[in-house]
């Protein structure tokens, strides 16, 4: 877009009896982009300049960091201009004659000069150099600025960060957390019927059981809910499968309910997960197994197919020997209603209060209030994900960085897709920087 800054008339007059001087007026720079364009009108009259007199008019742009000269405009008193043609006529120039910057004493002259357009000319000044010549002297005048500080273009502003339309926050939440142990009870083939006496399930009752009894033990702790999962092998059918799975946790979840009655457990404090056929508990034994061909199982197991055509695979290789072995070794261990965790309310967990305010601060918009409360716990790994978000819808993308890192570093996934985001702007700023370096390049 063009864009023209006409500068109000500055008008300077010099008079005095011998080096009265033209009248500039009506300054205008122009820039359009590639060029600036410089003009304004010269008025002369009868009084200016002696008659055997030239003035030589020599505008200049300039700032503290450069000067450019512009082409000079040259007025002629009447006796100077019959000297001078006189003069190119006996060197042989007999046409000789005023050219299109040269102008007589009386007349009004619209002076225009373009120059390319540097970068420093942003700020630019306008400037006139005036020279008296003729009767064997030259007097220079003092310079006069006609026009100052003008800002013909801004450099562009660095682009301004963005702030990312989305952001995903995790909720603390209040988890007893009963160490490593798996905290499986195995079941016998098909069944759904709880065995405390194959397996080692007695004692991982005992597990189960002394767990939720330090919840009720202990008077800082209200318990929320007992998760299950139940999980089948992949040795049958996929439908009999899940249905095996979900009735081996409810199994689990009438055993915690009839061994535990001082309690009045009921089936609304617990929370059901339907394992389905446990392919990912498969792949970990048999990797841990001794088994030669586990390798190949592995392999199977990995293939993008369906679970039936997974097993057939299975059972192929070494005639079916693979497969039977896995029913003896690996399959018991998969056939599991799985105690996952209780989760309670405590009195003196603080944390998890100020975590899930500062969570609706975010939600309302208020980043930086949000991140004045939470960083109080900024030693809580749950907080690690919501002390990010605050920054980053802060426009602080390096601060909270390191926050979300070690959020996804603890397990919190919600915090890779604020990653993401972040990453998204961090390249939306480096083209923007990219493209504003080659727009300024045309002006060097």
């Amino acid at each position: 877009m063009k864009k023209s800054i006409i500068i109000s008339a500055l008008v300077l007059m010099f008079s005095s009896a011998l080096n009265a001087q033209s009248v500039i007026s009506s300054e205008s720079l122009v820039e359009d982009g590639e060029r600036i364009i410089v003009s304004f009108e010269v008025h002369t009259d009868e009084n200016g300049i002696p008659a055997k007199r030239k003035e030589v008019i020599m505008p200049y742009v300039y700032n503290s960091k450069d000067t450019i000269w512009l082409e000079t405009l040259e007025v002629y008193g009447k006796g100077r201009f019959k000297r001078e043609r006189q003069e190119n006529h006996i060197a042989g120039d007999v046409d000789w004659g005023l050219s299109e910057n040269q102008i007589l004493k009386g007349d009004t002259y619209h002076y225009v000069c373009a120059t390319p357009l540097k970068r420093w000319m942003k700020s630019t000044n306008l400037g006139i150099k005036r020279q008296i010549v003729g009767c064997a002297c030259e007097d220079d005048l003092a310079d006069e600025t006609v026009a100052q500080g003008i800002r013909l273009f801004e450099d562009p502003l660095p682009p301004a960060r963005r702030i990312p339309s989305t952001y995903v926050l995790a909720e603390a939440t209040r988890q007893w957390d009963f160490g490593q142990d798996e905290l499986e009870i195995i079941f016998k083939v098909s069944k759904i019927e709880i065995d405390s006496t194959v397996f080692n399930n007695e004692v991982t009752f005992g597990k189960i059981l002394s767990a939720i009894d330090k919840i009720f033990a202990n008077p800082k702790y209200k318990m929320d809910k007992i998760e299950i999962a139940g999980y089948a092998s992949p040795e049958g059918r996929r439908s009999f499968n899940n249905w095996l799975g979900q009735n081996r946790a409810k199994a689990l979840i009438d055993y915690i309910i009839e061994n535990r009655p001082q309690y009045n457990l009921t089936s609304d404090d617990f929370r059901l997960r339907n394992g389905e056929e446990n392919w990912p508990g498969l792949r970990r034994l048999v990797l841990a197994s001794a088994i030669e061909e586990k390798d190949q199982i592995v392999e199977i197991i990995d293939m993008d197919l369906p679970d039936e055509e997974k097993k057939l695979k299975i059972k192929a290789i070494n005639r079916g020997k693979v497969w039977k072995k896995m029913l003896d070794e690996i399959y018991p261990h998969l056939r599991c209603a799985r105690y996952l965790a209780v989760y309670y309310d405590s009195t003196q967990d603080e944390a998890v209060d100020v975590i899930n305010s500062a969570n609706q601060m975010i939600r309302d918009g208020k980043y930086e209030e949000a991140y004045n409360t939470v960083i109080e716990y900024g030693d809580d790994l749950r907080a690690y994900n919501t002390i990010g978000v605050a920054l980053m819808m802060q426009g602080k993308f390096e601060e909270a960085l390191p926050w979300l890192e070690k959020a996804v570093e603890n397990n919190t996934a919600s915090a890779l897709k604020n990653i993401e985001q972040i990453n998204a702007e961090f390249e939306y700023e480096a083209q923007k920087r990219a493209e504003i370096e080659e727009y300024l390049k045309k002006f060097e």
